[in-house]
C-alpha cells in the first residue's frame, strides 16, 4: 500500500508562478484509497444535497428569486467540482499548476461564505432585531473575506513551492484559519440556540423545544466536520486532506437544509392547533357572495345589482337593548382556545323623538314589523351559519345603499310599513 500510485505517468508542473524547485509529493496507494473512499462519501451527500434542493425549490414561491436557493445550489457546485478535481489530481489525470490551485481555493472560499452565511439566514428567521442580524451577516461576511484573501496570499505561493518561507508559514497559518472557522461555525450555532430559547420557547412556544433539542445534537455533527478537516491535515501527503472539504461542507449543507425544514414544519403546525380547522371552516361559509367585507348583503345583490343605497330614515334616537341567549340554539362544535364562546342577537330599535337620550337595556326580539311600528333590525349570529343558516339579508337594497352599513332599510308604501326581500 506504500507503493507509489502510477509511478510513470507525467505529473511536471506547467503555467507560470511555478517554483525553481518544485518537487511533486509521492502520491500512494493508501492515499488513492482515502480519496477513494471520501469522494464516494462526497457523491452519496451531493445526491441527497441534491434531491433536498429540489424539494425546497418546488416548496419556493419564486425560487430564481430566492437567495436561499442559489446559496445551496452555489454550495453544491462549488462542492462537487472541488471534490472532482482533487479526486482527478491524485488519480494523476489533472498536473498541478497555478490554474488548479487557483480554482480549488476559489471553490473553498465560495464553501465557507455560502455556508456561514445560509447559518446566518437560519438565524435570522428567529432574531426579531433585524438591525443585529444585517450586523451579524455583514461582521461574519468581513471577517471570513479577510482570512480568504490571506489565504490567497499564503497557500497558493506555498503549493507553488516559491520559496521555504510560504511554505513553513502555510503549514502554520492553514491550521489556524480552520480553527477559526471552526469558532465562527460554534459561535453561530450557539447563538442561534440562546435565540431559540430565549425569544421562542421562553416566550410560551413550547413547540420549538423540538428544534432546539434537534439543533443541540447535530451541532456536534456539524462541528465534528470541521475538527476531521483539521485531523486529515495530519495525513503524510498534505494534499490530501483538501479532499475532505467538499464532504464537510456537504455534510454541514445537508443539515442545514434539513434545519429548514424542521423549522418550516414547526411553523406551520401551528394552524393544526385544536380550534383552527372550525375558524377556518367558518370563515370559508362567510366567503360567499352574500357577504360583504363587514357585514350582510341584500337579496338584491343575490340578482346580480350592485347599487349602493341611501338611508330612508334618520335614526335621530336609538337604543340597542340586550337579552338572554336564545335557548334551542344547537352548539355544532365545542369552542376552545380563543374561539366565539357566546353570541347574541342585537336588534336596533329607532324611535322618532327628537332630543331623547340613548337608552341601552334589553334585547327586544321582534318577529315582524306592523303598520306603524317603529323598525326593528335583525342580526344573524355565527351559530346560525355553523347550524346551516342563511346569510342572506332581510330587507332590500336601493340604490345609493352601502355595503358596510350595519342598519337595514325599512321600506314604506302607501302608508304601510312593509319589509322587503
Amino acid at each position: 500500500m506504500d507503493r507509489e500510485w502510477r509511478p510513470d505517468v507525467n505529473t511536471a508542473p506547467w503555467g507560470p508562478f511555478v517554483g525553481k524547485g518544485f518537487k511533486n509529493e509521492s502520491i500512494t496507494h493508501t492515499d488513492v484509497a482515502i480519496t477513494c473512499v471520501v469522494w464516494l462519501a462526497t457523491l452519496a451527500n451531493l445526491i441527497i444535497a441534491g434531491w433536498l434542493g429540489y424539494k425546497q425549490c418546488q416548496s419556493s414561491r419564486s425560487p430564481l428569486r430566492s437567495v436561499y436557493i442559489w446559496m445551496i445550489w452555489l454550495e453544491m457546485a462549488a462542492s462537487f467540482i472541488m471534490g472532482l478535481m482533487c479526486f482527478l489530481y491524485v488519480m494523476k489525470c489533472l498536473r498541478p499548476s497555478f490554474y488548479f490551485f487557483c480554482t480549488i481555493l476559489t471553490c473553498w472560499c465560495i464553501q465557507v461564505q455560502l455556508l456561514l452565511q445560509i447559518i446566518i439566514n437560519r438565524i435570522r428567521l428567529i432574531v426579531p432585531d433585524r438591525r443585529r442580524s444585517k450586523m451579524i451577516m455583514i461582521a461574519t461576511a468581513a471577517v471570513v473575506t479577510g482570512i480568504n484573501i490571506s489565504v490567497f496570499n499564503i497557500w497558493i505561493p506555498a503549493r507553488m513551492q516559491i520559496n521555504h518561507t510560504y511554505i513553513f508559514v502555510n503549514e502554520i497559518w492553514d491550521r489556524i484559519e480552520k480553527v477559526l472557522y471552526l469558532g465562527i461555525d460554534a459561535a453561530l450555532n450557539w447563538y442561534f440556540l440562546r435565540v431559540v430559547k430565549a425569544n421562542l420557547i421562553n416566550n410560551g412556544l413550547q413547540k420549538y423545544n423540538k428544534l432546539l433539542r434537534f439543533n443541540q445534537r447535530i451541532i456536534m455533527l456539524s462541528l465534528l466536520m470541521d475538527v476531521m478537516i483539521i485531523a486529515a491535515m495530519s495525513i503524510p501527503n498534505s494534499f490530501i486532506y483538501i479532499q475532505f472539504h467538499p464532504l464537510a461542507y456537504l455534510v454541514k449543507l445537508n443539515i442545514e437544509m434539513t434545519m429548514a425544514n424542521l423549522i418550516k414544519r414547526i411553523a406551520v403546525s401551528s394552524s393544526r392547533k385544536a380550534g383552527r380547522d372550525n375558524r377556518a371552516r367558518i370563515a370559508s361559509e362567510f366567503d360567499s357572495g352574500n357577504l360583504s367585507t363587514s357585514g350582510h348583503k341584500s337579496s338584491a345583490t343575490r340578482a346580480g345589482t350592485h347599487a349602493r343605497r341611501s338611508s330612508l330614515m334618520e335614526l335621530s334616537n336609538f337604543g340597542i337593548k340586550s337579552a338572554s341567549e336564545r335557548e334551542d340554539r344547537t352548539v355544532s362544535f365545542m369552542p376552545t382556545g380563543d374561539q366565539i364562546k357566546v353570541t347574541k342577537d342585537i336588534h336596533i330599535q329607532s324611535d322618532p323623538i327628537d332630543g331623547s337620550e340613548e337608552n341601552v337595556g334589553e334585547i327586544v326580539h321582534a318577529k315582524g314589523l306592523q303598520p306603524g311600528e317603529t323598525s326593528v333590525v335583525h342580526s344573524k349570529s355565527v351559530d346560525d351559519l355553523t347550524e346551516g343558516g342563511s346569510v342572506k339579508s332581510d330587507y332590500m337594497r336601493k340604490e345609493g345603499d352601502s355595503d358596510d352599513e350595519t342598519s337595514l332599510v325599512i321600506h314604506q308604501t302607501k302608508g304601510t310599513w312593509t319589509r322587503l326581500g
